[in-house]
């Protein structure tokens, strides 16, 4: 049955795109139950990193059903592509763990990630010029920064899939792992982050984004302003007194602070 599936595992919260034999799809409710889902981890206290993959070991996803798009029953629901550009807005940090074949609405969601984890059977795809739809959520705006701009532009115009070695080297990847491996390499990368303050990761997240909308400038004054902020707070208190103390540190709060 097609689904979103969902599990925790101590910080982190693992969402799965279940529909192998549409080399997971989205079909019927499955984009609105994601959004759904992606709403309720970022809204949890005890959930710090989010990481989403695909099921099986063949497709992370491809996108959106082409079935439901040539019916308009993809329209019909109103949503766009809201699910796919959702972890932009988010306050946590959210990972694509891409187990394969990453295409269309699939890719949007990864352009729209924090991070990126690959195995090596993964591609990546960009078919709207291909059938006739340009290519949005992102793909035109941040995908450039993402890789090369050549490659990114080449992606899209010719509509080929890029391979995972290729998307590491361009630096679209941040990690690459074997076959069957991009969930657990994408997890201990999530390990390593929900063990930091949640606040401060927030807030970098947020200045990054900050600093590819509105420039260098604008982010170097949030620094400035936030920094004094987070720096009188319970969270830079336990961290400096973990690190005098030689103990791990052990840090409260859900990380919506900017």
């Amino acid at each position: 049955m097609p689904e979103i599936s969902t599990r925790t595992e101590g910080a982190i919260r693992i969402l799965t795109i279940s529909n192998e034999r549409k080399r997971n799809a989205f079909e019927g409710s499955m984009a609105a139950d994601f959004l759904r889902l992606l709403n309720e981890a970022e809204s949890d206290d005890a959930v710090r990193v989010i990481v989403v993959t695909g099921a099986g070991d063949i497709a992370f996803s491809s996108g959106h059903d082409l079935n439901e798009i040539a019916s308009g029953a993809h329209a019909e629901t109103n949503l766009g592509e809201e699910p796919f550009l959702r972890p932009r807005s988010m306050h946590k940090p959210v990972i694509a763990a891409v187990n394969g074949h990453c295409y269309a609405a699939a890719l949007i969601f990864a352009v729209n990630c924090d991070l990126r984890v690959a195995s090596r059977n993964a591609s990546f795809g960009s078919p709207g010029a291909r059938l006739g739809m340009l290519p949005e959520g992102g793909q035109i705006g941040r995908l450039p920064r993402l890789m090369t701009s050549a490659r990114a532009l080449e992606l899209m115009l010719t509509a080929n899939p890029l391979s995972a070695d290729e998307a590491y080297r361009t630096g679209f990847i941040n990690r690459l792992a074997e076959k069957g491996k991009a969930l657990s390499e994408a997890l201990a990368l999530a390990g390593d982050i929900a063990r930091n303050s949640p606040s401060v990761v927030a807030a970098i997240k947020a200045g990054v984004i900050l600093g590819e909308v509105e420039g260098v400038e604008a982010a170097t004054a949030y620094e400035a302003t936030v920094a004094r902020r987070l720096e009188k707070e319970a969270d830079a208190h336990e961290g400096v007194s973990a690190f005098l103390e030689k103990r791990p540190p052990v840090f409260g709060g859900g990380g919506k602070q900017q």
